[in-house]
């Protein structure tokens, strides 16, 4: 399991967070344990990398066959967990943390 931290991902295992999918892969720096962690859902995750492929909410919601309005929830979310605020915002800090998109 991955966790984001500012700065980076980092490995981190949890059994009691299995559900939850990774930020990031597998090489990122390693951070302080001090830093707080962001634990996103698969769906969360999948939402990030279409959103990083430059998908709009209606490409999303048709591609992961879920409506409209659950996609503007599951952003809503992703901006709240990751602090921004736009999706350009959401895109660069993916990039900038080691998410792979493809």
């Amino acid at each position: 399991m991955y966790a984001l931290s500012p700065g980076g991902v980092i490995p981190y295992m949890d059994t009691n967070l299995s559900h939850v999918a990774p930020f990031g892969e597998v090489g990122a720096a390693p951070m302080a344990d001090s830093m707080p962690r962001i634990y996103l859902t698969s769906r969360e995750i999948e939402v990030v990398r279409l959103v990083v492929q430059g998908h709009s909410n209606a490409e999303i919601a048709a591609q992961l066959e879920i409506q409209l309005q659950a996609v503007k929830n599951l952003l809503s979310a992703l901006y709240a967990k990751l602090g921004v605020s736009t999706r350009l915002q959401l895109a660069l800090l993916a990039v900038r943390t080691g998410f792979n998109a493809s």
